[in-house]
């Protein structure tokens, strides 16, 4: 297992969930929206990094994993 991936992973983890802590003291429908796209894009670094670090593919056989 890759431990710069790892890392990254606990980073990207992390930081969703302290968006998620957060997510719920927003004064307004812009601030919720701008934390919402954050909260989203928080969710898929950490997805991608899962995915990266069990090894799994794509399909049409693209591999979104760093080649390290």
């Amino acid at each position: 297992m890759n431990p710069l991936l790892m890392h990254r992973f606990v980073e990207a983890h992390d930081r969703y969930l302290a968006l998620d802590q957060v997510r719920t003291d927003c004064e307004s429908a812009k601030q919720r929206e701008l934390l919402h796209i954050e909260l989203l894009k928080a969710y898929l670094e950490v997805q991608y990094f899962a995915n990266a670090i069990t090894g799994q593919q794509y399909a049409d056989g693209m591999n979104y994993a760093d080649q390290q």
